[in-house]
C-alpha cells in the first residue's frame, strides 16, 4: 500500500470514529452498546460504566456471526465480557432480536422504556467504523437526547486488507442512503473525505 492510500484511509477512519475524548465526555442518563464480535467495544462500555459515566448500558444486537459457539446472540456476548469485569447484571439490559443499526436502536428504545428509563443523554459505543453512523442513528430516532460516541482506539494497520478497506469505502454510502431514507440524521461529508474515499476505491480496484 502506498502512502497516499494510506493517508487517505486515517482520514476516513478520522472521520467515522465521531469519538468524545473521555475528558470532555459528560455523564449520561445509558451507554448504548451496539453488537459485534469485537470485545474491545465491550472492553470500552464498562470502562465508561466503572468510571461512573452512566448507571445503565443496554447492548443491542442478535448476529452470531464471529460470537464463540457457548453465546446464542452478540448481546449475550457482550454481557457476559462486561460481568466478567466487574458489571453488575442489574445495570445491564439486553436487546437480543436487531439485525442491523436501525433496529438496534429502535428495538432497543422499547427495552429501555420498557425499565422507565428516560434518557436525555447518551453515549454509544461501537466499533470505530460505524461510530458515526451509529451516532447519527440515535439522533434522528431520539431527537430529544444529546448523543456522544465513545470508541475503543484500533490500530489503522488493522484496516489495511482489501475487504477492510472495501467496507471502509461502502460506509459513506451507507450514510447517503441511510440519510435519504431517514434512518439517521443526515450527515455532512467534507469534500476531502469523498476525495480520501475515491483514492481507497481506485486501489481497491486496481
Amino acid at each position: 500500500m502506498n502512502m497516499q492510500v494510506e493517508s487517505a484511509t486515517k482520514k476516513l477512519l478520522e472521520f467515522f470514529t465521531e469519538h468524545t475524548r473521555f475528558e470532555e465526555l459528560p455523564d449520561a442518563d445509558i451507554i448504548v452498546v451496539f453488537g459485534h464480535y469485537d470485545q474491545r467495544v465491550a472492553q470500552q462500555a464498562a470502562y465508561l460504566w466503572q468510571m461512573g459515566k452512566a448507571r445503565h448500558i443496554i447492548i443491542a444486537g442478535k448476529g452470531g456471526s464471529g460470537i464463540p459457539r457457548e453465546y446464542e446472540t452478540e448481546a449475550d456476548f457482550y454481557a457476559a465480557l462486561m460481568i466478567g469485569r466487574g458489571i453488575p447484571k442489574e445495570a445491564i439490559l439486553l436487546e437480543k432480536t436487531s439485525t442491523n443499526s436501525l433496529e438496534n436502536v429502535q428495538k432497543g428504545m422499547e427495552v429501555w422504556k420498557a425499565a422507565g428509563i428516560d434518557p436525555k443523554t447518551i453515549i454509544a459505543c461501537s466499533i470505530p467504523l460505524l461510530l458515526r453512523r451509529s451516532c447519527a442513528t440515535l439522533r434522528k430516532q431520539c431527537p430529544n437526547t444529546v448523543v456522544h460516541g465513545s470508541a475503543f482506539k484500533m490500530r489503522e494497520d488493522e484496516w489495511f486488507s482489501w475487504d477492510r478497506l472495501m467496507r471502509i469505502v461502502a460506509e459513506v454510502d451507507r450514510l447517503d442512503q441511510y440519510a435519504e431514507k431517514g434512518d439517521i440524521e443526515t450527515v455532512e461529508i467534507p469534500p476531502h473525505i469523498r476525495s480520501a474515499v475515491q483514492t481507497v476505491k481506485l486501489y481497491c480496484i486496481a
